[in-house]
């Protein structure tokens, strides 16, 4: 887990400064990464395991949008917590609340779709190693960031 957690973290400082090829290579890295230990932690038979993966790739999909809004947040937060003003702070908290609330509840959508297929703990499971892996790039993220007025 940490394994990905690093990568994520690589991936955020070269975002950056990184080419497109590059971004997207660090990100499919990441991702696959995060897929490997997903599996790990759900173990699922073969049969629960092609049910799973192929929702979990709708999910994927679906989260891309919400990642890359996050990313353009830290890059405009990034760029702008210097000499922030009350109306980019506001904008900047707003947005993150956005992000967070699309997040959650695209989250909730997959979540009862697996707790449909595969039933409430293997859905469970799913949503507690969403949030773990979230939470952990939000930490990293919070100890790497300046707050503002620092």
């Amino acid at each position: 887990m940490k394994k990905i957690i690093l990568i994520f973290l690589v991936l955020c400082g070269i975002q950056l400064s990184a080419q497109t090829a590059e971004l997207e290579a660090f990100k499919d890295m990441f991702n696959s990464e995060k897929k490997i230990a997903l599996g790990e932690f759900l173990d699922l038979d073969a049969t629960q395991a092609m049910v799973f993966w192929e929702i979990y790739d709708d999910y994927s999909e679906e989260r891309k949008e919400v990642a890359n809004q996050r990313m353009a947040l830290l890059k405009e937060y990034v760029a702008e917590y210097n000499g922030i003003t009350n109306d980019q702070a506001d904008d900047i908290v707003e947005e993150s609340f956005s992000i967070r609330a699309k997040s959650d509840k695209i989250q909730k959508k997959y979540y009862k779709k697996i707790k449909k297929e595969l039933g409430a703990v293997t859905a469970s499971k799913f949503v507690q190693f969403e949030r773990y892996v979230q939470t952990s790039i939000d930490v990293q993220l919070q100890s790497a960031l300046p707050l503002i007025g620092q």
